[in-house]
């Protein structure tokens, strides 16, 4: 019955995101979940950052890239197709009772100060509770480099899973999966190493 309610919700929720008729936003997510069965996941975990992330079979994990972000736990990707990626960002501080849509709010802004532009904010299942999902882009020489960010928040500890896509209609659906399948292991609520 839940898993029923939850799917009907995202039925909606992509027919008020992108236009379609509750029919085609159905069919579309039916493909969607087709084809997320017939993806080979690996998981890795990550207990001293408290998750775990399921990604296609043939994805390595990378070390983080501090610069990027001091929040970076570890990047996931195919080295042999770099049109997509995974980063994984736990931040070691966190306003308590902040919710996952005010964490992606306050995100933004620092997003926008790096060039990025065309946001939309919307509700998302994370770690299979509601979080939200934070959408933008940046576009250089014809390109787009389009990203989707989770956000989820469980015991005022805050998990962002950043998918980012050169191809974004085709990596809709996995970067969906992913953000599903992510897991909040029990030790979470533990200090992270950088706290």
């Amino acid at each position: 019955m839940t898993a029923n309610k939850n799917f009907k919700r995202r039925v909606r929720e992509r027919a008020r995101r992108t236009g379609e008729s509750y029919t085609a936003a159905l069919l579309h997510l039916r493909r969607i979940d087709a084809k997320e069965h017939i993806v080979q996941w690996q998981r890795f975990v990550k207990p001293e950052f408290g998750y775990a992330i399921h990604v296609p079979q043939g994805w390595d994990e990378r070390p983080p890239n501090l610069k990027n972000s001091p929040w970076e736990t570890a990047r996931y990707g195919d080295r042999s197709d770099r049109r997509h990626s995974i980063i994984v960002f736990r931040p070691a501080f966190h306003r308590p009772q902040t919710t996952a849509t005010e964490a992606a709010e306050m995100a933004r802004h620092s997003l926008e100060a790096a060039g990025f532009s065309e946001f939309e904010l919307t509700e998302a299942e994370v770690a299979g509770i509601t979080g939200a999902r934070l959408t933008f882009a940046k576009h250089d020489a014809g390109r787009i480099w389009a990203v989707s960010e989770y956000f989820v928040v469980r015991d005022d500890v805050r998990f962002v899973v950043g998918c980012g896509s050169a191809v974004p209609e085709e990596d809709e659906s996995l970067f969906t999966a992913i953000a599903r399948q992510f897991e909040i292991l029990p030790e979470a609520a533990q200090p992270t190493p950088a706290e």
